[in-house]
């Protein structure tokens, strides 16, 4: 015998199974019930019409006040010693200008050099990654 006649031979019997028909039942979907729509009242009534404007009506500028006109109205108010700048002292001496090696400013230079630096590698480590 061959393998494949003793396969088939081997193999479990199947019998045909008998498959009912099944019956649908039919779908009972009620009407939706739509309300009619509510208009407001607003909306019907009779629009508002606002009076006509004058015949000549006042331009923005001549509305506005002018600067003179608010510095006249304004009062000068009084200052107080306490308010007020010191005179200067000629004792006291300003910094020289520029960047001295202990300064926040260089510093500040220093380490926006630093990330610059890092800023340039990064960018040329991922192009050469790229390509």
């Amino acid at each position: 015998m061959t393998d494949s006649s003793r396969d088939a031979e081997d193999a479990p019997v199947v019998p045909e199974l008998d498959v009912p028909e099944v019956e649908v039942p039919e779908l009972d979907v009620p009407e939706p019930t739509i309300p009619d729509a509510v208009i407001p009242e607003a909306a019907l009534a009779e629009p508002v019409i606002p009076p006509a404007p004058p015949e000549e009506a006042p331009t923005r500028a001549a509305r506005r006040t002018t600067a003179a006109q608010k510095l006249a109205a304004a009062p000068i108010p009084a200052s107080e010693p306490r308010s007020t700048a010191p005179p200067p002292d000629p004792a006291v001496v300003p910094p020289a200008t520029g960047a001295t090696p202990g300064s926040y400013r260089a510093w500040t230079i220093a380490s926006y050099s630093f990330l610059g630096l890092l800023l340039t590698g990064a960018v040329v480590t991922i192009v050469v990654l790229l390509s």
